[in-house]
């Protein structure tokens, strides 16, 4: 594998401010090359070959390697080989089926529930969404503040159980590879979709926001079957 390790790791402590342990690190820079698609779903890790690329002791590396085999990222294959999650066709649709149930449920909490000052930490989030959109923002910044404006919708809803459920399944969109913004033409439905979302969070129309966020996660399991497509096309030629 020929993978810009520091860059990942830079990029993992810029964003947490050196304060993870080494087994965080690793674990937040292994999740960052995955998601980019440098190490696809399938490849065999060697904890040898990681410590020496990664620059780290075996020890933090092992506990890194057990979290994310807790959490379904990596598995035991064949042999007994470390490999990263494949997930089968099934498995996307049954992801993405479960994620609009769960976030339906938390936009109907948030719009119901939410104290103001969380409604506008909401809407601030989307106000800066469309900024970075009409700057013209990296796939990666979008994909990053998208994160946020859901998660600040979890945090609404003020269910911990719904937020533990959501942040579990959030981590698994790691094994579909790279983000839905890589589709120029989905940037603004998607910037649409949170709008809708979003109006009716502040509005307190329960129903609506639950009805905004399942609808948005179905035009997001199709631009994620777009990009596998376009992968397995891309392998063919």
């Amino acid at each position: 594998m020929s993978i810009d390790w520091a860059k990942h790791s830079l990029a993992v402590s810029q964003r947490y401010s050196d304060s993870l342990s080494a087994s965080r690190h690793i674990r937040h820079v292994l999740l960052a090359a995955i998601t980019a698609g440098d190490i696809m779903p399938g490849t065999r890790l060697k904890e040898t070959e990681l410590g020496k690329q990664l620059g780290f002791s075996r020890t933090p590396l092992r506990e890194a390697i057990a979290a994310l085999k807790a959490e379904g990222i990596i598995e035991t294959g064949e042999g007994g080989s470390l490999q990263v999650r494949v997930l089968a066709y099934r498995d996307i649709h049954a992801l993405y089926e479960m994620r609009a149930t769960l976030e339906g449920m938390a936009a109907r909490l948030a719009a119901t529930g939410a104290s103001p000052a969380e409604k506008l930490f909401i809407n601030e989030i989307r106000i800066n969404e469309t900024q970075l959109i009409n700057s013209q923002a990296s796939a990666a910044a979008l994909a990053q503040i998208n994160s946020k404006f859901h998660h600040g919708i979890y945090l609404a809803s003020h269910n911990g159980f719904l937020t533990e459920a959501l942040d579990r399944l959030s981590r698994t969109m790691v094994l579909l590879g790279p983000t839905a913004y890589s589709l120029p033409a989905r940037i603004q439905e998607i910037a649409l979709e949170h709008d809708s979302i979003n109006e009716a969070i502040q509005a307190g129309h329960g129903d609506d926001a639950e009805a905004a966020a399942k609808r948005h996660l179905r035009n997001a399991v199709k631009a994620r079957l777009q990009i596998i497509a376009g992968q397995q096309r891309g392998s063919l030629d």
